[in-house]
């Protein structure tokens, strides 16, 4: 546990000197210095720390190792994995053969494009807030869906684009994602779902909006494998979608309360067209505790392109308070956020990365 929280603290620690400078050159120096500690957790691990090391993250790098050229990579990696992630690989193998190294590669570019998507927000609110929150929240599941993880951070800078209403450039870095998770695609809503957000305000909309999108989601169990089919993509996405298991997870309903809550006991202190998407965010969070119930095993995972962006909303309510109340709704903000880390990760070993361990270290210590 203690390593989780020592590099969180560095990088965090980092990222916040970084964003007090106005000499861009130190800036980003020091954003690269936030992502070193996290990257280097993340590349020493051992291959048991999140399930999907060994069931694709290392075997994939030591064919790609074992392949002279791209297309020589073993035809069934070809099938399950997407070709950016498959890119990803056979670009680091050309340089070492150690899947240590890749897994640090790979933690590195996610962060680069979390960090690069905190900043555009840096005279706005307090974003090294956003970034520990991101830590508590994501982090420890990146280090288990890594292919997916790596395309919400794509996804969320896509965002900023979205808030900039750049239509081009967000439709042309959403296809990035898409490159290392096919699932990316249901961010392509996105865009359209902001806007008309920013062009309503209405609260009343973005209930109507989540509660189609549950109906819809719940229809898509029925025709998921005719859709599939029809758009030439393999049938194996379809757990996405189906195959429910029965539970009602009232534990993680309550943990992810919270926030939301604070958010809208708060709503009046902000501008209505700030706050509408983040709302949206926050209430698709919630939702998405019981996704697994009333939509499928992993349709928790399909809202990560939405709810990812809640991580603004703690810095964005304290930006709209005065300096005291400021510091105290984000001390127990953290604190809250905290906590939920340390019972998700650490006490009930969700996403199998606790207890960490790394035999590298174990041989330099």
């Amino acid at each position: 546990m203690t390593i989780y929280i020592v590099s969180f603290a560095i990088s965090t620690l980092f990222f916040y000197i970084a964003t007090t400078l106005q000499d861009v050159k130190q800036r980003w120096f020091m954003v690269l210095l936030a992502i070193v500690p996290v990257a280097f957790v993340a590349g020493v691990r051992d291959d048991c720390i999140g399930t999907d090391v060994l069931v694709y993250g290392k075997d994939c790098f030591l064919d790609a190792v074992q392949s002279r050229w791209y297309s020589e990579i073993d035809l069934s990696w070809m099938i399950r994995m997407e070709p950016g992630y498959l890119m990803l690989n056979y670009i680091v193998s050309r340089f070492t053969g150690n899947y240590h190294v890749f897994l640090g590669v790979l933690m590195a570019v996610q962060m680069f494009f979390v960090l690069k998507a905190l900043m555009c927000f840096r005279n706005r609110m307090p974003i090294w807030i956003a970034l520990a929150v991101y830590y508590l929240s994501y982090y420890n599941v990146s280090l288990n869906q890594m292919r997916q993880s790596l395309a919400c951070a794509i996804v969320l800078y896509a965002c900023t684009f979205a808030y900039k209403r750049k239509l081009i450039p967000f439709l042309l870095v959403v296809g990035i994602a898409c490159f290392f998770h096919i699932s990316a695609l249901v961010a392509f809503l996105i865009y359209p779902v902001f806007i008309i957000f920013r062009k309503t305000q209405s609260y009343k909309l973005m209930w109507i909006t989540v509660a189609m999108g549950i109906v819809m989601a719940l229809l898509i169990q029925k025709t998921v494998d005719w859709v599939f089919a029809a758009i030439g993509l393999s049938s194996d996405y379809g757990h996405y979608f189906k195959d429910s298991a029965h539970g009602f997870f009232i534990t993680k309903f309550l943990v992810a309360l919270p926030i939301p809550a604070l958010f809208f006991y708060l709503r009046k202190n902000f501008f209505r067209k700030e706050t509408i998407y983040l709302a949206f965010s926050l209430i698709v969070m919630v939702i998405a505790t019981q996704a697994e119930e009333i939509i499928g095993n992993d349709a928790e995972r399909i809202m990560s392109y939405f709810v990812w962006t809640q991580i603004f909303a703690l810095p964005f309510i304290c930006a709209h308070l005065n300096r005291f109340q400021c510091k105290i709704t984000g001390i127990l903000g953290v604190g809250y956020y905290f906590c939920y880390w340390y019972y998700m990760f650490i006490y009930n070993g969700f996403q199998e990365t606790y207890p960490y361990s790394s035999y590298i270290l174990n041989q330099w210590l």
